[in-house]
């Protein structure tokens, strides 16, 4: 499984989504899909440390899309051993599940087609999260639409946890081979700034230090937010198992190394 979603919506006294010091990642996407509309299709690749909006951002803009005449699509990887061939984009296009069963017989470049045609049928948001755990036939699809989306009435957005992808991954050979093309877009989700995590505080009515919230969560809005919604000091579980699972996926060494900077401080 994924463990804990660590780009749940900020919460804004806890009782609704609201976005911060987004406003210029909003407008660059609200602008590409009124493109695709028009049959500019692009590729967007989101990117951002684990807990810092991603799935908030893109959830803001499916839900102006939803008002547009453009269908939403959306599927999502989880962190499996083995992830199922094309997972992701079979939750988002279930009618596909009989075309897949012919994969073998039809080839892999006749299946990507049909993929493209269907969300080529009328103006389409197609979301994919956490491609970082996408499994090879996804990470191929990115590729062929990659090369093949500008003419479509078509917009795939896919998120990433940036810290996930070193030199090695998988997906990082993807976006290399798709640098050169002109419809493929990356945009960063940076972390909150102290002036933000102030304004969470405030609105939460918290008697928190801000700054030193800041300072403690990096302006990471998932450990800002839950330590709000705790209204205590202490850290809250859901950041610690959040941490704790991440540190799970380390190698031996790695925990070694991390244990020691636990112990010296930020100092």
């Amino acid at each position: 499984m994924g463990g804990p979603d660590l780009d749940r919506p900020v919460r804004d006294g806890f009782n609704g989504p609201v976005l911060l010091e987004r406003d210029e990642l909003l407008l660059g996407l609200r602008h590409l899909a009124v493109e695709a509309e028009s049959s500019h299709g692009r590729l967007v690749f989101v990117a951002g440390e684990a807990g810092v909006g991603k799935t908030t951002l893109v959830n803001a803009v499916a839900a102006e899309v939803a008002d547009r005449p453009m269908t939403v699509r959306r599927g999502g990887c989880d962190d499996l051993t083995t992830p199922a061939a094309l997972g992701p984009v079979l939750e988002a296009l279930p009618e596909l599940d009989d075309a897949l069963e012919e994969h073998v017989s039809v080839g892999r470049l006749s299946l990507f087609r049909r993929v493209r045609d269907l969300l080529a049928a009328g103006p389409t948001l197609l979301v994919l999260d956490d491609v970082h755990w996408a499994d090879e036939a996804t990470l191929d699809l990115l590729r062929y639409l990659g090369r093949r989306i500008d003419g479509l009435p078509l917009l795939v957005v896919a998120t990433y946890r940036s810290e996930e992808v070193g030199s090695g991954h998988p997906l990082a050979a993807t976006l290399g081979r798709l640098t050169s093309s002109p419809v493929v877009v990356r945009l960063q989700v940076p972390p909150l700034s102290a002036a933000a995590v102030r304004e969470l505080a405030a609105r939460a009515g918290s008697a928190l230090d801000a700054d030193e919230l800041f300072r403690t969560t990096g302006g990471n809005a998932f450990y800002v937010t839950e330590v709000l919604a705790s209204r205590r000091e202490r850290l809250p579980a859901t950041v610690r198992d959040a941490v704790l699972g991440r540190v799970a996926r380390l190698s031996a060494d790695a925990r070694t190394v991390l244990g020691a900077a636990a112990v010296l401080g930020q100092p």
